[in-house]
């Protein structure tokens, strides 16, 4: 069987989330999956559950430690060299720097997925300029990009990072929402209340999460028996905490910061209507674990947004703008008719084009693709 070594970055998320549905996954197609990752992740427990190994690395987001990167680098070339490895796949910036370099060493085949690339997001010069041009001088070494949208392959192809042969289009998938699973009983009781409107997301920059705290006043003014939650752990937990309570929303039993706690489907479930204002993306899986659970969407237009949310199943919305976001919840929050349209139709855009399967399978298939190039030279 095939061995292929699964590296990622961050600890939590969807990229760890993505990682493990893959690993998990490939077996059936020929490929038996290790993967490298932080010190700690949230998906360790389930990969050793079933005899995945998992390699403890140094590996972080912060660019600030540049002792323990070469650590990492050192233990990656070492796992490729004395693994036998026919490939490797790396998932997220920092990873995929590392993991490049040391498969570009020891000639083994790659292949990274972004899940957004750094340049794509809010960084000042010369950060900008600096990212881009190491993702160039990355595409030069070889292999190729697992791009999770077309507006990635797209923003990619713009920046000049890699020929459009080596430019690849796998979707992210979800996981079907279990009907069987009871939601989270704190949202559970907001929504007996009333509609439910809220993200589920990692408390980051990139989701943008104050937009829709700055619009929760305005939708609780307009449908006052309605609740906004956000669910999610992150640095910016104290940031948003604080920011509500300069509008008095700390007061408000209508609104409420939830820690997160796996599965997904729990706290998304609870929701009436599934919120994602982001400055920029690639494709959330949160998006997609909405369409799964049948929960209408309001989300930015942003990256691969619009690929996943049709007005059949949701609105997209400009970022940044809380008047106009406030205005996309209320309007689905006042129309159960329409929220109930939307719910049948986004579970059918899920089945039809975003399962953990459809993803598992086309990338399996790639990575075929890769080794038959690579066996002869291309």
């Amino acid at each position: 069987m095939r061995r292929v070594l699964l590296a990622f970055e961050p600890p939590d998320g969807g990229v760890p989330e993505n990682v493990a549905q893959i690993a998990l996954g490939l077996t059936s197609h020929g490929w038996h999956p290790e993967v490298a990752g932080p010190s700690d992740a949230s998906i360790y427990d389930e990969l050793e559950s079933v005899g995945i190994r998992v390699h403890r690395l140094p590996l972080q987001r912060s660019y600030g430690r540049p002792g323990a990167d070469l650590q990492a680098l050192t233990k990656l070339l070492a796992l490729l060299r004395n693994g036998s490895f026919d490939l490797v796949h790396s998932h997220a910036a920092k990873a995929g720097v590392l993991s490049r370099v040391a498969a570009f060493a020891t000639e083994t085949p790659s292949l990274y997925s972004p899940h957004c690339f750094a340049f794509a997001g809010r960084l000042q010069w010369p950060m900008r300029p600096i990212a881009t041009g190491i993702e160039r001088l990355l595409g030069r070494l070889g292999g190729d990009i697992l791009c999770v949208c077309e507006s990635e392959r797209e923003l990619a192809l713009r920046a000049h990072v890699a020929p459009p042969k080596r430019l690849h289009v796998v979707y992210n998938g979800a996981q079907d929402c279990p009907a069987e699973r009871q939601p989270d009983a704190t949202m559970a009781s907001m929504r007996a209340r009333g509609p439910l409107a809220g993200a589920v997301a990692a408390l980051r920059p990139q989701k943008s999460l104050e937009t829709l705290i700055d619009a929760t006043p305005l939708v609780l003014a307009r449908v006052p028996q309605a609740g906004v939650a956000i669910v999610g752990n992150g640095p910016l937990h104290e940031q948003l905490q604080a920011r509500a309570r300069r509008l008095g929303l700390d007061r408000d039993e209508r609104f409420a910061l939830l820690e997160f706690t796996p599965p997904a489907s729990r706290q998304t479930q609870a929701l009436d209507v599934y919120v994602l204002p982001s400055a920029w993306e690639a494709l959330p899986i949160g998006v997609l674990e909405a369409l799964a659970c049948g929960v209408p969407q309001v989300v930015s237009d942003v990256g691969g947004n619009r690929e996943a949310v049709t007005s059949a199943t949701g609105t997209l919305v400009s970022p940044g703008d809380p008047r106009e976001l406030a205005d996309a919840i209320v309007e689905l929050l006042s129309d159960p008719v329409r929220r109930s349209a939307a719910s049948k139709a986004s579970r059918r855009r899920h089945a039809e084009r975003f399962t953990v399967a459809r993803m598992v399978a086309e990338t399996a298939a790639l990575y075929d693709s890769v080794l038959a190039r690579a066996s002869v030279g291309d």
